[in-house]
């Protein structure tokens, strides 16, 4: 403390006593009390050089409880209650006293709660402008402790006067610097906040304007160029969403950033990553140089943090590797930057990074919250970055058995939640033990690896803030998280080098280093040493010289396979145009993250949440990379081919991840989507076998989180896949519901495991493969119903019906028509409507009168229920065709339908079920098209069930503009062709029987039922002469006529004609229980 020191906190504490007391005599309440002594209180902060954070004013905290409380005000560790003005002193003193208390009281709990500062940590401070009290609680760390549990300790309630006000001073001195947090990182450079508003924008001008024609390949170009290649399967996606997103902010920031999405998701990701490098650079306890040294100039102390020297200065080998957000300080667009980046640091110098303050069972992933406020929902959907909650990760571990000594690989890290879970747990052993583990032995035995250069940052940055106080220079670590895809790793071939083919922004590059390199640990250093290098202007006989050193032990083959490496990155590098600092700086560090990756040995353990991304939305450039890979592994169904199947990239992953890295016996926990038990596509993901047919691994578990909507703002399907590596699945496997706790909301919150197993029902069902298949659909039920479903479904046996698909059109914009009164002279008015009945854009409309002969009326999912089905009523379906293909001589009778159809050609012939399986045919085929198409009687039911199964029958169809005529099913329906109405009944009310609808619902993923219905399905065929049968279809029949089968409506005003006269409002779920009790 300065000598003058003393002298000026008196004075500001006089300052501040006298504003306080005037403030109380004028305020009319207390938000205007609060508001009044803030502003002295920033005044005297200034003055003093202390720390001020208004960013807490008012903060919404969320405790154990779902309830969330507001906080007048939090500076930090000091937590002011503010009450009405003078409210201390009146005759109700005691009351508001005791209200005053006990409200601080909560909040410290609620704090402790959210920051993982040990309650006793807090100051709190009661206040009416006229009077003040100081107090702390006493209590368990690590939570929110109840009211029983804490103690509070309060000084006596005093006069507010210069001695009051000099206590208040030092305390916010001493604690009123905020612990960082996600929430408080979200507060203070949030898009919204003061910092966002003007830093985003001038990052989105100047990436813009680097990357716009004509302007030349600068260094921000050559970045933007290849992390879009990275991200380009989301970059841009066209959803409402996402639009009224870029709308919002393009409102909140004053810029265009619509214009251009590509842009300004690489604007807003540079955003996040400065603030995660500043963050872990403030962390540093002994930094090398003070980022915050504002006699350097910025740019300077920038180049410095991203040189990547502050983090090897203090022990950390690989902190910056591979980083596409580099380039600001070396932009033309400096100066519009520089002043938005400077309030950004001064905002986060407020900040305490000291995690010795915090409870180590509190530590958490530090980047999640703001990455997930920041990157638009629709994108991180997109890219499949459903972020996991912190307690389903640490049940996952739980149920993994995993401990503190064991090993874990997370090869889709993200931004590292289930290992900064391990990380925790590390922690809070050696604090029970009494130890002091370095931060080397912390991180022995964990990994992890993402394609994400943003999450990978931020899981560095994550480590770098909770390891930062046990960092030492002499023994630097690095840290085990790494650039790189899970699918395509660098592997060792037959010569003894590690292998790695890598695409880039100009073509696929292929590097080899020797193995016994990677594996010693000095990649990265030999990497780092090959850039320099490089950079320097070196040939390459130069870098081989300059590489000698490391090379000396390697026999000559070895030494000629980094020389090939070298010339790939030289020939590259002279590409870049001269932009060596930021194109060498990018794929040297990347490739010795690849091979770092590659080496990552077995592991006891593997967990994690891969992406849920099907393959026909992946990149067409990087899906045709990696085919050859994934045809290997035996991931696929014998039916589906790569490129048009709809398996999830996550069963690649588990299935690379269980054979690449996971130990013999060893655990895997995957959080994926539940359909995987369920979709025909994933058939070849459920055998969980070898391309040679030997088991890879054992189910041990499934448990299901879809009723509790673990993902915050996502219904989806969620489960946790356990595994054990190396033996076979021994079925029924345990499959355990997850419901909400009683008397809840449906998406509850949980503070870790623990919590969340105490709180949530389950009911335990078991799991097993469709009888008759290896791999077929799992049924879920209880050991009861798997003994009545063993005598329901034998795949194995041939089915006594066909099913099929409906008509599918891949345009129905063409096909759909809306019809106008029939003329005399037998032709018909249609329309085709692109708007109302296709997707696909540029559709022409075209109205014409054709003939009637290939019209009819449709049937669509929308229509059917239980015993019932109701054809559109606005639209009728074209199908020039009565077989497999379009027959031209049909078209010979029907001129006109031919010329309707002929101005369509163009669009008709670019439908890629035409491309693909019709080709050659007439232009006008439609695709699953057969005779069984215009069968005399259909039983049918939805592709999509959304709820139920149900299954309803048609004849013909009294249309009132066609006639009598049969009903044709649109693709989104299935079904099954008859020539008698008696089978079809009969069917109908085998189909519905609730043990039956119950049985298929068992396994049947809510998008996908298909033909699988009556192939797993024992159905008798029907019999006339049978009893039973005759009695099923005699009841189906009465349900379906009680429900009725309205024609599609006519032209104009007229009425629906129900047929049979089916009473309105009528259903069939008593009908269907008819039909139980029959079966």
């Amino acid at each position: 403390m300065t000598a003058d020191r003393p002298s000026a906190l008196a004075a500001s504490a006089e300052r501040l006593s006298a504003g306080a007391l005037l403030a109380a005599g004028v305020a009319p309440n207390e938000a205007n009390l609060r508001h009044e002594i803030e502003l002295l209180l920033r005044g005297e902060c200034a003055a003093l050089g202390i720390p001020y954070a208004p960013f807490n004013l008012e903060r919404a905290l969320r405790g154990d409880a779902r309830t969330i409380a507001f906080a007048d005000v939090v500076h930090g560790g000091v937590i002011i209650e503010y009450e009405p003005p003078r409210s201390f002193g009146g005759g109700r003193k005691r009351a508001n006293i005791a209200h005053a208390k006990d409200q601080a009281e909560d909040y410290a709990a609620r704090m402790a709660h959210e920051e993982g500062r040990p309650i006793g940590d807090y100051v709190l401070v009661v206040f009416d402008g006229a009077h003040i009290a100081f107090g702390a609680v006493d209590g368990p760390d690590g939570g929110r402790p109840s009211a029983g549990d804490r103690a509070a300790r309060w000084e006596r309630l005093l006069p507010f006067d210069a001695a009051g006000a000099r206590r208040l001073l030092t305390e916010l001195e001493g604690r009123g610097r905020p612990l960082v947090h996600p929430a408080l990182l979200r507060c203070l450079v949030g898009p919204e906040s003061a910092v966002g508003e003007k830093l985003i924008p001038a990052l989105f001008t100047a990436v813009a304007a680097a990357t716009a024609a004509g302007r030349g390949q600068s260094g921000t170009a050559l970045l933007f160029a290849e992390w879009r290649r990275l991200f380009g399967q989301a970059v841009g996606i066209p959803t409402d969403r996402l639009r009224a997103f870029l709308l919002r902010q393009s409102d909140a920031h004053g810029v265009p950033y619509g214009t251009d999405v590509p842009c300004y998701l690489f604007a807003l990701h540079t955003h996040i990553a400065l603030v995660a490098k500043l963050v872990a650079a403030l962390a540093l306890p002994h930094p090398s140089e003070d980022i915050r040294d504002a006699g350097v100039p910025l740019i300077e102390r920038i180049r410095t943090l991203e040189s990547g020297t502050l983090f090897a200065d203090a022990g950390i080998v690989n902190m910056l590797g591979g980083d596409f957000f580099s380039w600001p300080a070396e932009d033309a667009a400096w100066p519009a930057i520089e002043t938005p980046l400077a309030a950004l640091l001064d905002q986060l110098g407020h900040m305490s990074f000291d995690m010795t303050h915090r409870d180590p069972g509190s530590v958490r992933d530090l980047f999640k919250g703001i990455y997930e406020q920041f990157v638009p929902r629709e994108l991180r959907h997109a890219l499949g970055e459903v972020y996991t909650p912190d307690w389903l990760a640490a049940h996952t571990l739980d149920r993994l058995d995993w401990r503190p000594e064991d090993d874990l690989l997370d090869p889709t890290c993200g931004t590292g939640t289930f290992l900064l879970e391990a990380l925790r747990r590390r922690l809070i052993a050696a604090g029970t033990a009494g130890a002091r583990p370095t931060a080397a032995q912390l991180l022995a035995g964990l990994a992890g690896m993402d394609l994400n250069p943003l999450a990978v940052l931020s899981t560095k940055a994550s480590m770098v803030v909770i390891l930062a106080q046990r960092l030492d220079p002499a023994d630097p670590v690095r840290l085990p998280v790494f650039l790189s895809d899970a699918i395509n790793t660098a592997t060792v071939d037959a010569d003894g080098d590690f292998v790695h083919r890598l695409q880039t922004e100009a073509d696929v590059r292929v590097f080899r280093v020797p193995e016994a390199l990677v594996r010693s640990g000095a990649v990265h250093a030999f990497f780092d040493r090959m850039r320099l290098l490089i950079v320097s202007g070196c040939s390459g006989p130069e870098v081989m010289a300059g590489l000698a050193p490391v090379l000396a032990d390697l026999e000559p083959a070895r030494i000629a396979a980094v020389a090939a490496t070298v010339a790939e990155l030289l020939e590259l590098y002279a590409r870049s145009g001269g932009q060596g600092r930021h194109w060498e700086g990018l794929w040297c560090p990347i490739l010795a993250d690849r091979f770092a990756a590659g080496a990552i040995g077995r592991v006891s353990h593997i967990a994690g949440n891969p992406p849920w991304v099907k393959w026909s939305h992946l990149p067409p450039a990087y899906a045709a990379f990696v085919k050859p890979l994934c045809q290997t592994i035996n991931v696929f169904s014998q039916d589906r081919y790569v490129g048009g199947i709809e398996a999830d990239i996550s069963t690649i992953i588990t299935f690379i991840a269980i054979r690449t890295w996971l130990a013999d016996g060893g655990r895997l926990g995957f959080v994926i989507t539940a359909t995987l038990f369920s979709n025909e596509s994933s058939q070849g993901f459920r055998r969980f076998a070898n391309p040679d047919g030997t088991p890879m691994a054992a189910v041990l578990a499934v448990e299901d989180f879809k009723e509790l909507r673990p993902f915050e703002g996502v219904s989806n399907h969620p489960a946790l896949l356990l595994l054990e590596q190396g033996r076979a699945t021994r079925y029924p496997v345990p499959y355990r519901l997850w419901l909400p706790p009683v008397a809840t909301d449906p998406a509850p919150v949980f503070t870790d495991g623990r919590s969340f197993r105490a709180a949530a029902r389950f009911v335990d069902l078991v799991a097993e493969p469709v009888a008759g298949t290896d791999a077929g659909p799992w049924l879920k039920g209880t050991p009861a119903d798997h003994a009545l479903w063993q005598s329901l479904f034998d795949a194995g046996a041939p089915s006594a019906y066909v099913a099929r698909k409906g008509v599918t059109t891949d345009r129905n914009g063409i096909y759909f028509l809306r019809l106008g009164v029939r003329r005399a002279n037998g032709l018909v008015p249609v329309a085709n409507d692109p708007d109302g009945a296709g997707r696909t854009a540029g559709i022409a409309r075209l109205s014409m009168d054709i003939e009637a002969d290939h019209l009819f009326p449709l049937l669509r999912g929308r229509g059917l229920s239980a015993f019932r089905v109701v054809p559109d009523p606005d639209y009728r379906i074209l199908v020039a065709q009565r077989g497999m293909h379009g027959d031209p001589a049909l078209m010979t009778q029907t001129p006109r339908t031919l010329r309707f159809l002929s101005r369509f050609r163009e669009e008709l012939e670019k439908r890629a079920s035409y491309r693909r399986f019709q080709k050659g045919k007439p232009f006008w085929s439609t695709w699953s098209t057969g005779p069984y198409s215009f069968s005399p009687f259909k039983v049918l039911w939805k592709e999509m069930s959304g709820g139920r199964f149900c299954a309803a029958y048609v004849g013909s169809i009294d249309d009132p503009v066609l006639g009598p005529r049969v009903a044709v099913p649109d693709h989104k329906l299935y079904m099954v062709a008859l020539e008698t109405e008696e089978e079809a009944r009969y069917l109908t009310g085998f189909l519905n029987a609730p043990t039956v609808a119950g049985a298929v619902g068992a396994y049947a993923a809510a998008l996908s039922l298909g033909t699988s219905v009556i192939e797993y399905l024992r159905i008798p065929r029907f019999d006339p002469a049978d009893d039973h049968h005759r009695r099923i279809a005699a009841l189906a029949g009465a349900i379906t006529d009680r429900q009725g089968t309205a024609p599609p409506a006519a032209p104009g005003p007229r009425p629906r004609r129900a047929r049979r006269g089916a009473p309105a409002g009528s259903h069939g779920g008593e009908a269907i229980r008819e039909t139980g009790a029959a079966g």
